[in-house]
């Protein structure tokens, strides 16, 4: 017996994924999402199609370009293209860890301004000394 794989449509896929149907259409347009067959001209995506559109997000999500995204996947194609797929990833993932570090860094200076604004506002109830900022400054929370 056949299994019948499910199938979406786009306005599912734009549900599932929080991106308006335009920006599906305009992925197709640029060749990132491709062979999607159409049902009485509809289009009808398949798991390989999320699997696919799951990874333009999560690049695009970490800051990597339509057009390094469209590099990224044809150096993929390309059985000749492994170095290059090689490389382009690792720069990618550079990019992500300096982010995260960045990230990391002002995490914790906003950690520290949220524990001393309830820590005013703590003060101001209780009506006790107000904290001074220099004591925050190199804590960690």
């Amino acid at each position: 017996m056949k299994t019948i794989a499910k199938t979406y449509s786009i306005t599912e896929v734009s549900k599932m994924y929080h991106l308006p149907t335009t920006t599906l259409r305009y992925y197709e347009d640029l060749g990132l999402l491709y062979d999607i067959p159409r049902v009485k001209g509809r289009r009808v995506y398949t798991q390989e199609h999320l699997n696919r559109l799951g990874a333009i997000c999560c690049f695009k999500d970490t800051g990597m370009t339509l057009k390094e995204l469209q590099e990224l996947f044809q150096v993929q194609a390309d059985d000749s293209g492994l170095d290059k797929t090689c490389e382009i990833l690792d720069i990618h993932y550079q990019r992500v860890l300096d982010q995260l570090t960045l990230l990391k860094k002002n995490e914790r200076h906003i950690k520290r301004k949220v524990r001393f604004y309830h820590d005013i506002r703590t003060a101001k109830e209780n009506h006790s000394k107000m904290p001074d900022w220099n004591d925050y400054r190199d804590r960690e929370f």
